[in-house]
C-alpha cells in the first residue's frame, strides 16, 4: 500500500494509491482514480473525507475496514482522512502531492552550447 500518516495510537490506518500527480504547462491537471483503503482495530462507524469536498466521500457502519474509489481531476496537493463522522477528530490521513515539472529556473531554459555554435 502507499504510505499514509497513521494515528499515533495505531487505532486506524488509511492508505491511498496513487499519492503523486505530476503536472506541467501542457498538462496542468491530472485526471486520476484513487483507491482508498482503511482498517481499524475495532468495528464502528467510519467516514473517509477529503480537503476538496464539503461532505464525507463515504461512510461505513459497524465496519472494521473499507475500500472506496474516488475519481477526480487534481490541480493541487490535498489530503484524505478517516474519522468517525462529522466534527470528529482524524484517526488517520494521507496526502496526495502535486509535483510541477515546469520551473522558473533559467538554467533549464538556457540553450545548450555545441561545438558548432562556437565556430
Amino acid at each position: 500500500m502507499a504510505a499514509a500518516d497513521d494515528s499515533s495510537d495505531g487505532e486506524a490506518s488509511l492508505a491511498v494509491k496513487p499519492l503523486l500527480c505530476i503536472v506541467d504547462q501542457r498538462t496542468p491537471s491530472c485526471n486520476m482514480r484513487f483507491l482508498i483503503t482503511w482498517q481499524s482495530r475495532e468495528a464502528g462507524y467510519y467516514c473517509v473525507s477529503s480537503d476538496l469536498d464539503d461532505a464525507a466521500l463515504r461512510c461505513w457502519g459497524e465496519a472494521q475496514s473499507g475500500r472506496h474509489e474516488d475519481h477526480r481531476e487534481v490541480v493541487e496537493t490535498f489530503r484524505y482522512w478517516l474519522n468517525r463522522g462529522a466534527d470528529q477528530p482524524e484517526l488517520a490521513s494521507a496526502t496526495v502531492e502535486v509535483l510541477r515539472k515546469d520551473s522558473d529556473d533559467r538554467r533549464r531554459r538556457r540553450r545548450t552550447k555545441y561545438v558548432w555554435d562556437l565556430l
